[in-house]
Order: C-alpha cells, then structure tokens, then sequence
C-alpha cells in the first residue's frame, strides 16, 4: 500500500504557489524534499568530444554546462571553463572536472549547499553509477517561488554587495582574467563610474571564436582576436536593473520568465549589487558544519532572513577557523534594538575565542544579513585579530627578560 501525497498548484497575482496535503509548501518542508522531484534533462556528451563541438550544443540548447559520463565518475564542463581554451580542436576531457553526485533520495537542502559549494548551476542525479537526471538552479528557484513568504522579501537582502565591475575601455581579455579568477561570469561594465553595460562568460565565449566555424561545429584552433577588442564592442547595453525595494520574487520570476540569470541591483545612479541564480539558492542550502562550536542566538522569526543571516554567519565562520586553527568557539548573539513598522532594528555581537583570548564585534543596523556581511567580514575580522594579536607579541617580547 502506498501512500499519497496530493498537491494543488495555485496561481495567484501571476506567481505560483504548492499546497501540499500537509499544508503551504514552506522553505523547511522544500529544503528537505528530495531532488528526484525537481529533475531537469541533463546533457551528456563523450569524452573525445571537442571544445568546439561542446560550445555548438550549448549554443544551440541555451546551457551552461554539459556532464561526461567518465565511468563511476561523473565530470563537467561549463561556459566558465571553456574561458580557458587556447585551442577548442582539444577534447572536454582536457578541461573538465569531476563534480559531487546526488542520488534521487537526497535532500534539495544537500544540493543547494553543493551547487554553493563548488560554485556550479547544475548537478547530476545518478541512479545504479548512471546519470539519470540533473538538478538545476533554475529548477530550485522556480520551487523557491512556490513559497509564499518568500514574496515579502526585498532583493536589497538577497543580492550579492559590491560587484566587480569593468570599464568599458577595458580589454575582454581583462574581463575574461577576472572572471577565471573569481570564479564569476557577470561584469556590470561602468563608463565613467555609471553603469552602460553588462559583459558576461557566455558573451566571451560565443565570441572568441568565428560565429561561421561555432556554427557548423567547425574544428578551429585558435581564438580570433575578439579577446582584444575592447569591452565596450562586446558588451550588453540593455542592462536589466531593478530597484533595491524591489520584491525578490518578482525579480526571479522575471528572470525565469525571460530566460536570464542576473539582475543589477541599481539606486540613485549606483550600484548597489547584483543577484544571479546563486543568490536564491543561498535560501535554501544546508548551513555549514564546524569543528568547533559555531552558533547564533535571536534569529528572528522571518525564515528568509534568518537563513541568510545563519549562512553567511558559519561560511565566514568557517573561512575564519581556516584563517586562524587556534579559534576555539564563535558566537553570535542577535538583539532586537527598536522596531519602526514593519523594521527592525539590530544590535549583532560576535564573539570569538581562541588561545584563551576573547575578541568581541559589535555592529548596529536595519538589515540583518547586511549586519552579518560587515561583522563576520573574514578580511575585517582577520585584520583586527592580527593587530590584536601583534600587539599582544611585541607586549610580551618586551618583557622577556634577556640572560648573559
């Protein structure tokens, strides 16, 4: 006898919401479903195939990346690693890399921590050491926005601060470099510190080789010279831009609607940040697990914000720990300052123990997960505890004593 699950999919103000049996789909509920549900069609390409061959199939699929079947392993090539290419005659197994697998019993939760992890927009779903399936970011937003509190959500709280950007005399070359180097694949590009385009991964790579030979699949083996052109000839103009107060629901349905992946978040002439798909995925990942004892305290009732405010706590915990073995405990503890309608306003202390000292932060503001970006900043924090921390050894080595 099996048991059923009924589910009612509701259309409401152009958004799309689940009632399940067990009541309104919520974000603990969808971050423990398992990823058999939310599978996309992978695409699976031979490992002797070219790089010119590979870029063609994402062309001509609107893709990112495609999976090789390596045996029991399963590897990955995207838009960023073609980046690389000198030579696109080379085969996909001289670029890609192996990725984790999922199988259909594991949690969205587990996926989303994964797809953050390694910085990717799809992973395998694999049954019996064969790829069955994929999971995708688009997939998991697209089941973000069944949840129905998401949709008090500003996208201030979910974009990702301080892009890098570009000028827009720039070399794509230059573009090219610091997204391999930051692992990213979105460039605002800035004239005269104003925002006039956006230059992405996917513009580089459909432009670095002759559009006749990525066509016909061609074997070309040298990139034209477009990667010394500057930004400007290569760029997208039509930037989309949104308001920070804006709903981050009606910005990700709009980027799922049209096929997109950012949004440049833009106030009073100036960039206040940029959501790509990784921003909404943050929502829905398993928090990061420590070897030391990591916690926060007066999360407030709001999941969304709560969960931001929980992530990026342990990531820069976590990045902390790495900076400094000796850290034994974090701590954060979160009060609620003064409330102004629907605002809160927060009072954020951490406290940090490590080698039988105790380091303590404060910060005051209106957004939590802002707050978390400044107080657990590893840069700023790391910057304090070494001056701290040096000014404690020059203190002892004065008072050492020296013997003849």
């Amino acid at each position: 006898m099996c048991k059923l699950d009924l589910s009612i999919i509701i259309i409401k103000d152009g958004f799309q919401f689940i009632l399940t049996s067990h009541g309104w789909f919520d974000l603990k509920s969808l971050k423990a479903s398992r990823v058999d549900g939310f599978k996309s069609k992978p695409i699976i390409v031979s490992s002797t195939s070219s790089i010119s061959e590979v870029m063609g199939i994402l062309k001509n699929n609107n893709a990112y990346e495609v999976f090789i079947q390596d045996e029991d392993k399963v590897g990955i090539i995207t838009i960023r690693e073609i980046l690389k290419a000198s030579d696109i005659s080379m085969k996909v197994s001289s670029l890609m890399f192996y990725v984790p697998k999922l199988s259909p019993d594991d949690t969205i939760g587990k996926a989303a921590k994964l797809m953050n992890d390694y910085r990717l927009r799809a992973l395998p779903i694999v049954s019996e050491g064969t790829i069955e399936s994929a999971v995708t970011t688009r997939s998991l937003c697209r089941a973000l926005l069944s949840i129905r509190s998401f949709r008090s959500i500003k996208i201030g709280k979910t974009m990702t601060r301080k892009p890098i950007t570009l000028d827009k005399k720039e070399s794509v070359s230059k573009a090219r470099n610091i997204m391999l180097k930051n692992g990213i694949d979105h460039l605002p590009v800035l004239d005269s510190g104003m925002l006039c385009g956006i230059i992405t991964s996917n513009h580089i790579v459909l432009s670095m080789f002759p559009r006749e030979g990525l066509e016909r699949g061609a074997f070309v083996s040298k990139p034209s010279s477009h990667l010394d052109i500057k930004v400007s000839g290569l760029m997208d103009s039509n930037v989309l831009v949104c308001d920070p107060k804006e709903r981050a629901a009606a910005v990700l349905k709009k980027m799922i609607e049209h096929e997109k992946t950012y949004y440049i978040v833009h106030h009073w002439r100036e960039i206040q940040g940029i959501v790509t798909y990784r921003d909404f995925v943050f929502f829905l990942a398993e928090p990061e697990k420590l070897d030391i004892p990591a916690y926060i305290i007066g999360l407030p009732d709001d999941p969304f914000e709560a969960q931001l405010a929980r992530i990026k706590f342990m990531r820069n915990a976590k990045a902390l720990r790495k900076s400094f073995p000796k850290i034994e405990e974090i701590r954060s503890i979160i009060k609620t300052k003064d409330v102004s309608g629907s605002r809160c306003r927060y009072e954020v202390n951490v406290l940090i123990r490590a080698a039988g000292e105790r380091y303590i932060y404060s910060q005051e503001g209106w957004e939590l997960p802002s707050i978390f970006d400044l107080i657990t900043d590893k840069d700023l924090i790391t910057d304090k505890m070494m001056r701290l921390l040096t000014k404690k050894r020059k203190k002892w080595r004065r008072n050492v004593r020296k013997f003849p």
